[in-house]
């Protein structure tokens, strides 16, 4: 909260001090020296869009592009910045079950991320072959995420798993069902009704 205030007093301190330097320039529009007061608005408002410039491409616009990649990508879209992905390469790599409980606690601390999910949903069917136990994490996943393309891409991955894996065709349909019906707007969504034709 405190780390916030000051990012918005940082924000706002180019324009008090606009606004201070409106005083000079007032006295000389009013006080018969129009040019120089003109020049001194010009250097005042030279001199706030260097800062909020400065600002915006050095500290505003790196938070954003940083949020952006977060929503977008589900969390960092540097894999050497991001424990979750480097701890899925691990398992991956080195086929070692004994990681996985690190793992899902990782994803149950993050469980707004979809990224986590697929990756435990993933490994759990290639390196534990488990495709019940990847089913569940799909399910469970279902509740975790926010967005509905993420829901209905779950829906969808769930399908592919009950189709493939679990030769149940009745589940994948279901699935591909509910996708379709409570989902028809997104594009997992409208993927799923394509493929119950």
């Amino acid at each position: 909260m405190l780390r916030r205030f000051f990012q918005l007093l940082a924000v706002l301190a180019p324009l008090g001090l606009f606004a201070l330097a409106l005083q000079p320039v007032q006295q000389r529009l009013y006080g018969g020296h129009a040019t120089q007061g003109i020049l001194l608005l010009l250097a005042a408002l030279a001199v706030l869009a260097l800062l909020e410039g400065l600002l915006f491409r050095y500290w505003i616009l790196p938070g954003w592009s940083e949020k952006m990649a977060e929503r977008l990508y589900a969390g960092s879209y540097l894999p050497e910045e991001d424990a979750l992905a480097q701890l899925a390469e691990r398992i991956e790599r080195e086929k070692d079950a004994e990681l996985m409980p690190q793992l899902v606690q990782l994803v149950h601390a993050q469980a707004w991320r979809l990224r986590g999910w697929l990756e435990l949903a993933r490994l759990q069917q290639e390196v534990l072959r488990d495709a019940p136990a990847a089913l569940r994490t799909l399910e469970k996943a279902m509740q975790a995420v926010r967005e509905p393309e993420d829901v209905a891409l779950l829906m969808c991955r769930a399908a592919g798993l009950c189709e493939k894996s679990l030769q149940d065709e009745a589940a994948a349909r279901s699935w591909r069902q509910r996708a379709a019906e409570q989902y028809p707007d997104t594009v997992y969504g409208r993927k799923a009704a394509l493929l119950l034709r």
